[in-house]
């Protein structure tokens, strides 16, 4: 029994080490959970594209919190200097309920994307230092985001941004469209 035992321990230990400090994987979620529409996005902080579109799917939401809920999801791509440690600095303002107003920094100011300007975003947002720094520094949420990639990379993403409305990947046309779209399903 004392053997079993300490390989259950051992395996505790191993997994916890592994973990990251991660414990959840899923997507950032926005409007209610009982919305007859979900948008699943897969995007990344330093795309172009994701900067016009993710704001517009995001205000949709708010504006439609009982027609449709967001999941969003990180697919930072590997050409884009800062899109990793970007995703990994909005998970971490998450963590304090900031998750999307962090991520709309970023996209209206991709061009400004260094290490500095993460700070410089914690700051303006006033989160805990201590804990966003610890955070990033902790690599905290690496799993979460290498877990959104792997997902993207099941589904056989084209690109960035990527839509799916209910399982069905969609091709954007435009923010009045979409919305048009979205209520007539």
């Amino acid at each position: 029994m004392k053997k079993y035992s300490l390989i259950l321990l051992l395996s505790f230990i191993f997994l916890s080490a592994c973990s990251n400090g991660s414990a959840n994987t899923g997507p950032r979620m926005l409007g209610n959970t009982d919305a007859k529409v979900l948008i699943e996005e897969f995007s990344d902080p330093q795309c172009p594209a994701c900067a016009v579109i993710s704001p517009a799917v995001e205000q949709l939401v708010r504006e439609n919190p009982d027609l449709v809920r967001l999941e969003y999801y990180h697919f930072p791509l590997s050409y884009h200097e800062y899109s990793f440690i970007a995703a990994e600095a909005a998970e971490c303002a998450g963590d304090q309920g900031k998750f999307f107003e962090y991520l709309g920094t970023l996209f209206k100011n991709q061009h400004s994307l260094s290490e500095d300007f993460f700070d410089n975003v914690a700051n303006s947002l006033d989160l805990d230092r201590t804990k966003f720094d610890t955070c990033l520094d902790n690599h905290d949420h690496k799993a979460k985001i290498l877990s959104h990639m792997a997902e993207g990379k099941r589904r056989g993403l084209p690109g960035t941004p990527t839509l799916y409305v209910n399982g069905q990947i969609i091709r954007w046309s435009g923010a009045e469209t979409f919305k048009a779209y979205l209520e007539s399903l």
